[in-house]
């Protein structure tokens, strides 16, 4: 018990236990199990309770925004809608993203920045390959800009970039992704004035 106490350090106990309630709740359940059952045990308890934690705050942390589109307002803006993802893409994340996006209204084009993703799985992956699908079953185009070079493979994998319309659909450059999907609204808005019937 002499050997045991003295491996503890006090200071790093209180600063542990008074950082935030997730790491005194990983600090006491993985203490507890040690005493009561084993020092084994404990170390796989204590990772797989600070995993849980670790996931939560990921998918907290995570969300798709609405924004406006930079630059000055042009006729139909309104029928162009820009998402940025962020933080991590993956299962705890990727069904809020998937319902936000699919409920959609009045929209021509999507235009997905995927630049601030910082963590993309497969599930992710196939969640923004299911959402670019439907939408363009649904006739409206699908823009996504800046796939970062680490997600670059995982996305040809799984099909994010096969599911675009055109190849040409992929942007590095935000401003030109707008501009693009402005040249997309005009086209449509000039064939509805050359046919009236084209949109019923």
């Amino acid at each position: 018990m002499v050997t045991a106490f003295r491996m503890i350090s006090l200071a790093t106990v209180r600063t542990v236990v008074g950082a935030t309630r997730a790491d005194a709740i990983v600090f006491t359940v993985t203490a507890i199990v040690t005493v009561s059952v084993d020092l084994v045990y404990a170390v796989l308890i204590g990772i797989a309770v600070a995993a849980f934690f670790a996931l939560r705050q990921l998918a907290r942390a995570s969300g798709v925004h609405r924004e406006e589109l930079p630059g000055g307002v042009e006729a139909g803006d309104e029928r162009i809608a820009l998402f940025r993802l962020e933080g991590a893409l993956f299962f705890g994340a990727a069904e809020r993203m998937l319902e936000r996006v699919a409920s959609l209204r009045d929209i021509e084009v999507v235009i997905i920045r995927m630049s601030q993703l910082q963590l993309l799985d497969a599930t992710g992956a196939q969640v923004v390959t299911e959402l670019i699908t439907g939408l363009e079953r649904r006739g409206i185009t699908v823009l996504v800009k800046g796939i970062q070079p680490e997600h670059l493979g995982l996305a040809e994998r799984v099909g994010i970039l096969r599911s675009l319309r055109h190849q040409k659909h992929l942007f590095d450059d935000l401003p030109a992704a707008v501009e693009h999907a402005r040249s997309h609204v005009r086209r449509a808005a000039g064939q509805a004035e050359q046919d009236p019937t084209a949109l019923i």
